[in-house]
């Protein structure tokens, strides 16, 4: 039995985003980025720009566990 994600069958396309956030200015981007896993923000900021910065539709595709969309919740409130 193998682990981890199967291989995709799709071609990906990366795009390398580079943030410089400043405290007292971006303080609500920083808490909300902090308050993620590494590993999980990529998704978290596909999410928010799909849905224009409204929370989720219950039609999107992705796979959000609660402690993403408790972060998400806060930082648009």
């Amino acid at each position: 039995m193998t682990r981890g994600r199967p291989p995709a069958t799709t071609s990906a396309w990366e795009c390398h985003i580079h943030l410089r956030l400043r405290e007292g200015e971006d303080d609500d981007l920083i808490a909300f980025l902090g308050s993620l896993p590494a590993r999980k923000r990529a998704t978290a900021l596909k999410s928010v720009l799909r849905n224009g910065g409204s929370l989720f539709n219950q039609a999107d595709d992705e796979q959000i566990d609660e402690e993403m969309l408790s972060a998400i919740d806060d930082f648009l409130k």
